[in-house]
């Protein structure tokens, strides 16, 4: 490995580490205590957001069993370039948001649509005058729910004329900007996010750890799903998960470690659809983002115990050698009839760049990866050409548009699209089914 990869692997490690995390909390805590501050939990909201509506039905509880204040900030302005693919997004996020409340037993309108542009505005601002009330957290249940029904008679009926300019969300928008984030329906608490109901187990665990709560997690229902998956083998044989996942997306790694597990537990068969990143298709993703999912990707990793954080970006010439040895795998077993091998290949180069520090656009790390992977380093020679790998990799990328979604990982299991590695619970509840 060259200099500059080692110290690059080096600092992505130490960035994604437990050890800089333990330490980022005591020096926040050391300084919440030196100006003698409240636990401040800010949470920010949006109207037209499906995963607010069930962020504030569970945000009491979390005020009641933690020592802390949580203070709510009202939002409507999100940064565009934040969301390559807004009506996809929009579409998804509200049959996911509706999986999420059954989980946990929250209400949800079963005919949710996208609500009124008019009565968003109107909602926003009001909820934004009573962003310091005690009871806003019901208050944006309440309008919540009729924005999702879309009943603007009780819209308006409930908002009235909010006696408040744009200064408000404004400073809200600003406040999330200067922390370094983007979204709603989420948590900052003292240098760290957690964005909707499925983080919220990472702010449980560490609320415990400073002895403000009540020793309890309650939000890690959805991490749950491995249990009974033994019973399920017979049920499931023969059934399909399609996985578009592009190797230089850190997610897609723990989702293809996570899918495997599945898979072996159940007999499932696992369909690859490899697609390029988004960076190598013309598109940007902004500096806060990428922090976000690595730092995110990270705890996830290590509460689902996959290694993760010693790091070659594969960016450019890694990704496409290993695509293009993929797709010549993929290839020789469809002559064959002989599977697993493609799978096997992209779960070690995976692990390879993001976990390990191998660097994935040389021959010497490739033979690595490929003995890894159980294989012979003559497969280097094999891959398919550029043209040939673009070709299968945009077929799979519009497939996956087609599926409803626009990013990665996305599986596949019968009729139903899920996006991200954390929805393993969403695709077994489909595949019981």
């Amino acid at each position: 490995m060259s200099l500059a990869n080692t110290v690059k692997a080096n600092v992505a490690k130490w960035l994604t580490s437990r050890t800089r995390v333990r330490l980022g909390r005591f020096v926040a805590e050391l300084k919440r205590r030196i100006r003698r501050g409240p636990h401040t939990v800010y949470y920010f909201h949006r109207a037209d957001d499906p995963y607010c509506q069930l962020m504030v039905q569970v945000m009491p509880d979390i005020a009641s069993r933690f020592a802390v204040e949580v203070r709510p900030l009202v939002v409507e302005r999100l940064p565009a370039n934040m969301y390559p693919d807004p009506v996809r997004y929009e579409a998804y996020s509200i049959i996911d948001a509706s999986r999420l409340a059954r989980l946990y037993g929250l209400g949800f309108s079963l005919d949710a649509t996208v609500p009124d542009r008019l009565a968003v505005g109107m909602a926003n601002r009001f909820l934004a005058s009573k962003q310091d009330d005690p009871s806003f957290f019901a208050l944006a249940e309440e309008v919540g729910a009729a924005l999702w029904r879309r009943d603007l008679a009780s819209v308006r009926s409930l908002c009235g004329s909010a006696d408040l300019g744009e200064a408000t969300l404004k400073q809200n928008e600003t406040t999330l900007k200067t922390l370094g984030h983007y979204a709603s329906a989420n948590l900052y608490y003292e240098g760290e996010f957690y964005v909707g109901l499925d983080r919220l187990d990472h702010l449980e665990r560490r609320l415990n750890d400073l002895g403000l709560g009540d020793e309890q997690v309650e939000f890690e229902v959805h991490r749950l799903w491995r249990y009974g998956l033994n019973q399920l083998e017979r049920s499931l044989t023969g059934e399909t998960i399609d996985v578009f996942f592009s190797v230089r997306s850190p997610y897609s790694y723990v989702g293809l470690q996570l899918v495997s597990d599945l898979a072996s537990k159940t007999g499932v068969i696992l369909k690859l659809k490899p697609v390029l990143p988004m960076l190598m298709r013309g598109m940007k993703v902004p500096k806060d983002k990428s922090r976000y999912i690595l730092l995110d990707t990270a705890r996830e990793a290590h509460l689902e115990g996959v290694e993760f954080g010693t790091i070659i970006d594969p960016l450019g010439a890694a990704t496409w050698r290993a695509m293009a040895i993929g797709f010549a795998l993929m290839k020789e077993e469809e002559a064959t009839g002989q599977f697993g091998q493609s799978f096997d290949f992209f779960k070690a180069f995976t692990k390879g760049v993001w976990a390990e520090g191998i660097d994935g656009s040389a021959d010497r790390g490739l033979s690595k990866i490929l003995e890894k992977a159980g294989l012979d380093r003559s497969w280097i020679a094999k891959a398919l050409s550029r043209t040939e790998t673009e070709k299968l990799a945009d077929a799979n990328r519009e497939e996956m548009f087609r599926c409803g979604s626009w990013g990665v990982p996305t599986f596949r299991a019968g009729d139903e699209t899920f996006w991200g590695q954390d929805r393993m619970w969403a695709i077994v509840e489909t595949l019981k089914q």
